[in-house]
């Protein structure tokens, strides 16, 4: 076997026990899975498991890395298709609301992750670079926006934390209550809270 077969196999390998292991921690939660759990999700035997990733810690960091790679992977991919920053934020705005339609299981997750912050420094990393990757699209977009003047000057780094804050903060209390609020309604009003936030005034 070649090196580049070995490594596409690796490769399969790792994406097919993260698949595995994203269904499997959303059905039990960071601290109830075990390996067994994934192996069997996976199809796999537990001494593959522990062959592609060391331990607990060092599968569940990778799916954090995984999650968070192909969310921008989808984003981009939508935003790419529109040249007007005021599209490309209502583009973002609606996949992070229809995320809670389309992969509840990934903010239980994530909210299991959060848990884990205070207590461990490669995950707190891990996490800390994924609200990063979500500022960092706003303000490359506000900063797309003042540029064609379609949006005001404004403190982009302060705006895009406010931004991602507004939509983190519904979309959590949603999932905690999904009675507290007409989730689709409460969603078309943050959108249209952040786009007069930031639009040019005339």
């Amino acid at each position: 076997m070649n090196e580049r077969s070995k490594s596409d196999i690796i490769n399969l390998r790792r994406a097919q026990l993260t698949r595995a292991a994203y269904k499997v921690v959303g059905q039990k939660g960071y601290y109830d899975f075990t390996i067994r759990d994934i192996a069997r999700e996976a199809g796999l035997s537990t001494g593959l498991v522990h062959y592609y990733f060391k331990n607990k810690e060092d599968l569940l960091l990778n799916l954090l890395k995984e999650i968070n790679r192909n969310m921008l992977i989808v984003l981009n991919k939508a935003i790419s298709a529109s040249d007007d920053p005021k599209v490309k934020l209502n583009i973002f705005m609606n996949q992070a609301f229809n995320l809670v339609r389309d992969e509840k299981d990934y903010f239980y997750i994530v909210i299991d992750f959060w848990t884990q912050v205070n207590k461990n420094d490669r995950m707190k990393r891990a996490n800390t670079k994924l609200f990063k990757s979500y500022r960092d699209e706003i303000s490359k977009i506000l900063r797309e926006g003042i540029e064609k003047g379609v949006f005001m000057k404004m403190d982009v780094d302060y705006t895009s934390a406010v931004i991602i804050s507004i939509i983190q903060g519904m979309i959590i209390q949603f999932v905690i209550d999904t009675n507290a609020f007409d989730y689709e309604d409460y969603a078309k009003k943050v959108m249209k809270h952040v786009n007069d936030l930031v639009a040019k005034k005339k």
